[in-house]
């Protein structure tokens, strides 16, 4: 079974993004759109145990995800793109980076941290999802949490749909590695232009985590969306890509390549 991709055609360098927990390529689809009709050719891959991707072999570890990436891109013939990781997402894309350096000719992290602020409780939240039923009131508050304001009930229920479309024991795993995971030491290898996008009040990854991970990486920007969770992107559209548009036309040449720090 192949791995779900959403793709929308155009031209220079492509755009990957990549959906955080328990989420899918959904959550990102509305900036394909905004790059396609800009002319910029993106892909949004649902990763492998998530979304309609739910039946794809693991490892489900943040650095298999990304060893998963790397072939995906192969597949398509890609050398270089411009990447994008939300969350989850974000800590895949920083060992995508780590691992494949040649691969990255820029960077957008968005909502996502370097560590885990309390890796033994997050460690627990993990047991407590393996032993959980599968079901709506399991996958609801992991929801909700992405929302600083939750949206209409309608739109609430397709991401739980969602949620509920990925595999229990990927989603296991891969909050397990997730929680366990410490790349700060490492981010000074990263030497793409990078840019950082959290959301003011982001319970998950707050600006700090933000600010952290600039601090390590050479000529990184960071960005502060105002009135945003962790889903800046769907939460104020607007302002978010305002701030992630020119940044990833940069990539094909369209405009100046890092934002000065924001936040």
């Amino acid at each position: 079974m192949a791995a779900f991709v959403l793709e929308r055609e155009g031209a220079g360098t492509a755009v990957v993004l990549l959906h955080g927990f328990c989420q899918s390529s959904a959550y990102w689809a509305p900036t394909a759109d905004r790059l396609a009709a800009a002319g910029i050719r993106s892909l949004v891959p649902d990763l492998p145990g998530f979304g309609a991707s739910a039946g794809e072999p693991g490892p489900y570890t943040m650095a298999g995800l990304a060893d998963w990436l790397a072939r995906l891109l192969d597949a398509r013939g890609l050398a270089r793109v411009a990447l994008v990781g939300g969350s989850m997402g974000g800590v895949v894309a920083q060992h995508f980076a780590l691992r494949y350096p040649d691969r990255v000719l820029r960077l957008l992290l968005v909502a996502t941290g370097a560590t885990t602020a309390e890796p033994a409780a997050a460690l627990e939240k993990a047991a407590a999802l393996a032993g959980a039923v599968w079901d709506e009131t399991t996958v609801e508050p992991i929801v909700r949490g992405f929302f600083l304001n939750p949206p209409e009930e309608a739109e609430l229920a397709r991401f739980r749909s969602v949620a509920l479309a990925a595999s229990q024991h990927a989603a296991v795993e891969a909050a397990r590695s997730n929680a366990s995971n410490d790349t700060l030491a490492q981010l000074a290898a990263i030497r793409v232009p990078t840019l950082i996008v959290q959301g003011r009040y982001d319970r998950a990854r707050t600006p700090e985590h933000g600010a952290r991970m600039q601090a390590c990486i050479e000529g990184a920007a960071l960005a502060i969306v105002e009135d945003a969770g962790h889903t800046p992107q769907l939460e104020q559209p607007d302002a978010f890509h305002d701030i992630a548009m020119p940044f990833l036309l940069g990539a094909s040449g369209r405009e100046a390549a890092v934002p000065g720090n924001l936040s």
